[in-house]
């Protein structure tokens, strides 16, 4: 069993997977509460099915982009139950798992996440012969971002009311944006991606793992 944990921004997520699938799942907005809440929620999961840390087989872990703190307390708390159990960590872009749902829309997907200061991590993925992240993750202005976005693409993550309708009336009806629900970063993808890895034999490194900032890490108020 893994347990997958994304503290990348104020909207945190915790998820149990195995070989049956997705088990137990809760994402929430957490404010700046990360270091209080989310190893709790993961009691709580496990409790729910009747297991303990003992019967995890893996962690997975979101590197971000996101804010600073919130990305310290997940990969902190992430590292230590690792070393302490001894069990193989995978740390996993939060912008990969942003996109991962959307990947058979048969458009281009642009997923953002907001950094704060009027600038958003992005990344944009196209469905190839395999799911492919197209050129690195960038941080980028909210006008860069918008004339950025291909003529037939979803755009999902941060995109709040009056950004969507910037977005719809500078790329026109080619570019859907989700509805919020839809659109929202859950820890249950985060857990089915590090779950593929771990099945392929793959782990990092859980000393050299480091979270990903885009730039200057920034204690804002993400």
């Amino acid at each position: 069993m893994l347990l997958a944990i994304d503290t990348a921004t104020e909207w945190a997520g915790v998820a149990l997977y195995d070989k049956s699938g997705l088990l137990a799942e809760a994402n929430w907005n957490t404010g700046r509460n990360h270091s209080a809440q989310v190893v709790p929620l993961a009691q709580h999961l496990l409790g729910n099915l009747g297991a303990a840390v003992g019967d995890l087989t893996g962690i997975g872990v979101s590197l971000g982009p996101g804010s600073w703190s919130g990305l310290r307390v997940g990969l902190s708390v992430a590292k230590g139950m690792a070393l302490a159990a001894g069990l193989p960590i995978l740390g996993v872009s939060s912008l990969d798992t942003l996109a991962y749902p959307h990947q058979r829309t048969g458009r281009s997907v642009v997923a953002a996440i907001r950094l704060g200061r009027d600038r958003y991590a992005v990344a944009e993925y196209r469905l190839r012969r395999s799911w492919t992240r197209i050129g690195p993750e960038r941080n980028e202005t909210r006008d860069q971002l918008i004339a950025g976005i291909p003529e037939l693409a979803l755009v999902c993550g941060d995109i709040d009311v009056r950004l969507a309708a910037a977005i719809n009336a500078a790329r026109g009806a080619g570019v859907v944006v989700p509805m919020p629900s839809i659109s929202a970063r859950r820890a249950g993808y985060l857990a089915e991606i590090a779950w593929g890895r771990l099945q392929a034999g793959e782990h990092d490194d859980v000393v050299a793992l480091e979270p990903t900032y885009l730039g200057n890490a920034v204690k804002d108020k993400t």
